[in-house]
């Protein structure tokens, strides 16, 4: 009888934005399975300490820091897991930025920051691997989008449109890669506590979490699963799909505050 293989030996991943939270919760799940990674954030510091972590679980580990709002960062990223591992497998790009503020309140640096680091570092990235993808015949990808990136999420207006666009380009990933053997797909969570979430969080928990059939926010473990699934061949049938891993948000009203209470809780968490 066959079973499902979730395997990931010998296999080298790389996922960014993994010193913390999802990222690092998705690269611990990885080495369990096998895998050889290449861990990134800004942090070298914490990156130290989860690359020991990994290197415990008996695989490789390289630990490279850099700030994928700069182009030369993601090259050198790159470049730096190639010359240590022959090439990625497996990409997935998780590193996120985002600020709780409204429409009325975003600038242009704060938007075009997000949407560098949210939606464009993942293409270059993705366009970085995909010459060996495209001569091995084999790839797969995880974008970590949010179901922010579905449904409009109040005061997270540049998180969200960056999070849609995330969900598109796995869509023109895969549709444009599939014939090279690249699988792409996207995990869209919901709240999950960690730091990037820490203010809306602490609102949400205020009103009771009522925006999701659980009640409560996600662990970061709680998204790793899923990944580890459309990384593996358990997953190898999972082509340009999203994942809404929310705990039913999704089928949710929308949170809803307005301005005044907008401004009033940013007073109250001291932001």
């Amino acid at each position: 009888m066959a079973t499902a293989n979730f395997s990931l030996k010998g296999d080298v991943a790389l996922v960014t934005g993994s010193s913390k939270g999802i990222g690092r919760a998705i690269a611990m799940a990885f080495a369990e399975q096998g895998a050889n990674l290449v861990i990134t954030a800004r942090g070298q510091g914490d990156l130290d300490v989860v690359k020991k972590e990994i290197e415990a679980l008996g695989v490789q580990c390289l630990a490279i820091s850099a700030d994928l709002s700069k182009d030369e960062d993601i090259v050198r990223l790159h470049k730096e897991a190639c010359d240590k591992f022959g090439m990625v497998n497996i990409l997935v790009n998780n590193a996120g930025a985002g600020d709780f503020v409204g429409i009325h309140d975003i600038s242009r640096e704060s938007f075009d920051f997000v949407m560098q680091v949210n939606t464009w570092a993942p293409i270059y990235l993705a366009q970085l691997c995909f010459p060996a993808w495209k001569e091995k015949g084999e790839g797969r990808i995880v974008n970590i989008g949010s179901n922010g990136g579905v449904k409009p999420d109040p005061f997270m207006g540049a998180y969200s449109a960056s999070k849609a666009g995330v969900i598109i380009i796995t869509q023109q990933m895969a549709q444009e890669w599939a014939k090279y053997g690249v699988r792409a797909n996207a995990i869209n969570p919901g709240l999950v506590k960690t730091d990037l979430a820490e203010d809306l969080a602490a609102y949400l928990e205020l009103m009771g979490n009522t925006q999701c059939m659980l009640r409560r926010g996600a662990d970061p473990s709680e998204i790793a699963g899923m990944a580890v699934l459309l990384a593996s061949p358990a997953g190898s049938f999972c082509q340009g799909e999203m994942f809404n891993v929310d705990g039913g948000e999704i089928y949710r009203p929308t949170y809803d505050f307005s301005i005044d209470e907008y401004t009033e809780l940013k007073k109250e968490l001291g932001r």
